[in-house]
């Protein structure tokens, strides 16, 4: 059986209540930790059980971006890929992106109004790292183009896929994929 974030014959809304009911039911069977849909939406989505408020709240990733060595340390980067200096790197950070509620519909509700109008920008589920640094940082990567930017990923549908709000990282302007020019795997 396909998850229910892939059925397209369902409407998002409906599809939105569905996955949000379905992580919810896996967070309560492993209380006080995050849980995630699956391996490729663990930058993107989960949602945590606190079992001594009997509460859930859901978390989203923010891409972050470093610019100095200070900023490096104080993200927590701890990866030296190739014996070199991190200087700038540019991360994902998960955070609450609503308050504790009681159940499913009012913990969607929240992050509807959490993630509804911010720039987000979509990464590949294939990818299951996200992390540039240094000379992989050039002028396809401003500061300005991802900083402070939600994580979405392609396949689950909670996001309003509205032109202005979306850059693709994997594609250009023109909706072409960019070529494979660094190997993200080389880091992990």
């Amino acid at each position: 059986m396909r998850p229910v974030y892939e059925e397209t014959r369902i409407p998002v809304q409906i599809r939105r209540l569905m996955i949000f009911d379905e992580i919810c039911r896996l967070a309560k069977s492993k209380p006080d930790e995050i849980v995630h849909l699956s391996s490729y939406t663990q930058l993107a989505f989960g949602v945590m059980y606190l079992q001594d408020f009997k509460r859930f709240v859901a978390f989203g990733g923010v891409f972050e971006y470093a610019h100095t060595r200070e900023e490096v340390i104080e993200q927590r980067i701890h990866l030296i890929p190739n014996d070199e200096v991190v200087m700038c790197a540019l991360t994902v950070n998960l955070k609450p992106f609503t308050k504790p509620a009681r159940h499913p519909t009012q913990l969607l509700w929240q992050w509807h109004g959490y993630v509804k109008n911010r720039m987000h920008a979509y990464i590949d589920y294939r990818e299951e790292h996200f992390f540039r640094i240094n000379d992989e940082i050039d002028c396809e990567y401003p500061v300005h183009k991802f900083h402070e930017r939600l994580v979405a990923t392609s396949r689950l549908p909670l996001w309003d896929d509205r032109d202005e709000l979306v850059a693709d990282i994997y594609r250009d302007k023109k909706g072409q994929p960019k070529p494979e020019r660094y190997n993200e795997k080389r880091l992990v």
